[in-house]
């Protein structure tokens, strides 16, 4: 019974880990952020928004719709054009929305003393609204994107999955087979009679 439990939970990790390694690469190739239901995780590269957030520090942003994004919430969104193309700023609202032509545009700034407020975003670059950090995944998602990181990452899978595969082995050689289709007893010699003497 327990060894049953335990193929199953090392069959789970083994599936789960697979899938966010999948999950990861299809991310990374994308150039795009790991996000699941709505939820982005990205990691601060600036001092911009200190003390609120750190260089660093690894955040939860969620998919918002614009008209609940408020004046103080903290976005997260694209930058298309200039020196940043491409990359993403997390940066806080220090307006009220302001809506033209049916879209929806945010005035943001970082919290460090002295910055000044950023160009104004339209809605369609917002990736989400700031939700929390995460501290206890920042170590953890700094060292798996390093080379050593990488490396005990697919150690890791090696082991469950081999572990998986020489749990299948005993397994299969433990089976004994019952199905009345399949076994054949095998025949019982007759016994010898005893002569009376």
């Amino acid at each position: 019974m327990v060894r049953k439990v335990i193929n199953i939970i090392t069959t789970v990790l083994l599936v789960l880990l697979i899938l966010l390694v999948v999950f990861v690469f299809i991310s990374r190739i994308s150039g795009k952020a790991p996000s699941l239901f709505g939820y982005h995780v990205f990691r601060v590269q600036t001092d911009s928004m200190v003390p609120t957030l750190n260089v660093g520090d690894v955040i939860l942003v969620r998919s918002t719709p614009a008209e609940d994004i408020e004046n103080g919430d903290i976005i997260t969104y694209m930058v298309l054009s200039g020196d940043l193309a491409g990359q993403t700023i997390t940066h806080r609202v220090v307006e009220e929305p302001e809506l033209r032509d049916g879209v929806y545009y945010f005035k943001t700034k970082g919290d460090r003393e002295g910055s000044v407020v950023d160009n104004e975003v339209p809605y369609d670059m917002v990736v989400g609204r700031f939700v929390r950090t995460v501290p206890l995944i920042d170590r953890l998602y700094t060292f798996f994107l390093s080379q050593n990181g990488l490396i005990t990452f697919i150690g890791i899978i090696l082991v469950l999955f081999g572990y998986e595969m020489i749990s299948l082995i005993v397994s299969y050689k433990s089976i004994e087979v019952h199905d009345d289709d399949y076994y054949q007893p095998k025949p019982k010699k007759p016994r010898k009679k005893r002569r009376k003497k």
